[in-house]
């Protein structure tokens, strides 16, 4: 198996990848990492936010897999070797729980548009996050230069995909492409401390919100405003905004009506 999962934790899991030397995203780890997604939403166990990571220090994911790229037979197997991954992209925006990245060093090619597909990246102070493709004459395909665009600008989008520089974690923090930089020692706390202050929430308004966001996203800004007021609606004569406001005003912890 190419995917390490822990036990669910309060909410919280951890998927490690873990495909030596330097955890690339092969087709058969793209597999597994979908497969444990969907087995995580169907989970019998309440599910609020998941850290996807890579295993050691050196890499989160270094890239693609090259041989398997290099074996490409013709246009249609290329478009499947893509288009899997895209399905991934699309799954884990509709996914019900938050998914954070913890970025533990490389985040290459594949690796970099892996922890832009994900809803948060922490990184550690020494990861690195690059578009290499053109350096073996190729382009991004698993929405590298559209997400980084959307992300960073179209200007930095070129920088990367143009150049195949790596951009470090301070430079990646100031362009937006992570939200959070701590020390390698501490990477994996600091994500779970941020999984779990999500996991603290109401699950279906961690989800509610999720989906409000991605999807405003998509819209042109009066609808997205009118979509998030009228979603807002719904939430607040909802079970738990009535419990959150009631533990407000009463000074005590909230008990929401997802925790069993």
């Amino acid at each position: 198996m190419t995917i390490w999962q822990t036990a669910l934790n309060d909410g919280v899991a951890i998927l490690t990848i873990n495909n030596p030397p330097v955890n690339a995203l092969s087709r058969a780890a793209v597999a597994e990492l979908h497969e444990h997604l969907i087995a995580l939403a169907n989970a019998p166990e309440r599910v609020a936010a998941v850290i996807i990571t890579g295993f050691g220090e050196k890499a989160f994911v270094a890239g693609a897999n090259i041989k398997e790229i290099n074996a490409l037979a013709d246009l249609n197997d290329a478009q499947q070797f893509g288009t899997a991954v895209l399905v991934l992209g699309k799954l884990m925006r509709t996914l019900p729980f938050a998914i954070i990245a913890a970025v533990n060093g490389v985040a290459f090619g594949g690796g970099c548009e892996l922890a832009l597909m994900c809803d948060m990246r922490i990184a550690s102070s020494t990861a690195r996050l690059a578009l290499p493709e053109i350096t073996l004459g190729l382009m991004p395909g698993w929405g590298g230069s559209v997400r980084v665009a959307r992300q960073a600008g179209a200007s930095t989008a070129m920088m990367m995909a143009l150049t195949g520089e790596p951009v470090g974690a301070d430079d990646a923090l100031r362009l937006g492409l992570v939200d959070r930089v701590v020390a390698p020692a501490e990477l994996l706390a600091a994500a779970h401390t941020l999984a779990s202050r999500i996991a603290s929430m109401a699950t279906p308004v961690i989800a509610t919100i999720k989906s409000t966001i991605w999807a405003g996203l998509e819209m042109p800004l009066d609808d997205a405003l009118l979509a998030e007021c009228t979603t807002f609606a719904n939430v607040v004569i909802a079970p738990n905004a009535k419990e959150g406001t009631d533990a407000f005003l009463n000074k005590r912890a909230p008990h929401w009506n997802d925790r069993a």
